[in-house]
């Protein structure tokens, strides 16, 4: 039996379907992104880091210029070509923290605060909250931890050490979102079975991390595992051949992720 709301709507939303109101949630969440300091912390912060990394080499150089090395001190050679100190700041793989540390506090913010439970007391489909947060994510993330210190890397690289390859740099540019949207994801989902914010940045850096363990026993994983797909962006960048299972994997990953956070929405008292 559904009941019915003093306003007329139904309070079961499951009933009417997992992505009932999908479309009004998603609204909602793209204004938390253009309106909160989320976004300008991660699009600050990741530009920051990756453009420190890409001047590295440069300010390494000017210091041995003022300060000569001693007899005996460790000098080790220093790269000035545009696209290894541009990759330099690919290399940090900063996007992917910033899109773990972003997300981990998206769902169990609003469970906290009850906002979760009062969005399920209208029409809403239990799946259209972790959709339209992973899809808000995705694009917020793609664009203020990807796109934009993309191209603060490249102008700076381009400053320092002569323009790097457009090429590479746009499709990293483009490709990158998929990693940002993976981590999104299973931060989304880790949030959906842990208590706290703490928790849930830790599985998803337990995901980011542990993969590259197990291909360094068994690499012939890496083509199959989801994670994959920043070496991969980087070799197609870079005009390598690249396995087609990889992208396949995402997708694959991705699709059993949703699945996973709806039913233990659905499953869940709020």
């Amino acid at each position: 039996m559904t009941a019915t709301t003093n306003d007329g709507l139904t309070s079961n939303p499951v009933a009417a379907g997992p992505f009932l109101g999908l479309g009004n949630i998603f609204r909602k969440d793209i204004l938390d992104w253009r309106r909160g300091r989320r976004a300008w912390t991660v699009v600050i912060v990741t530009s920051a880091v990756m453009l420190a990394a890409v001047s590295g080499a440069r300010m390494q150089a000017y210091l041995q210029t003022v300060v000569p090395a001693q007899p005996g001190d460790p000098v080790g050679p220093i790269t000035l070509g545009a696209m290894d100190n541009f990759l330099t700041g690919i290399g940090t793989q900063f996007f992917a923290f910033a899109a773990i540390f972003a997300t981990a506090s998206l769902l169990i913010a609003e469970r906290d605060s009850g906002t979760l439970a009062w969005t399920f007391s209208k029409p809403v489909g239990r799946g259209s909250a972790w959709i339209s947060k992973w899809l808000s994510a995705s694009i917020a993330l793609w664009i203020t931890a990807v796109v934009i210190p993309v191209i603060v890397s490249f102008v700076a690289a381009w400053a320092l050490y002569g323009m790097p390859d457009v090429r590479a740099a746009a499709i990293l540019a483009i490709g990158l979102g998929a990693v940002t949207s993976l981590y999104a994801a299973v931060t989304l989902t880790a949030s959906t079975f842990v208590p706290n914010q703490a928790a849930v940045a830790a599985i998803g850096l337990a995901v980011m991390f542990v993969p590259d363990l197990l291909t360094g026993v068994l690499p012939g994983l890496r083509s199959v595992l989801p994670t994959s797909m920043f070496p991969w962006t980087l070799g197609l960048a870079m005009g390598q051949d690249v396995p087609w299972e990889t992208p396949l994997a995402w997708a694959i990953g991705i699709a059993v992720l949703a699945v996973i956070s709806v039913r233990r929405l659905e499953a869940t008292e709020f």
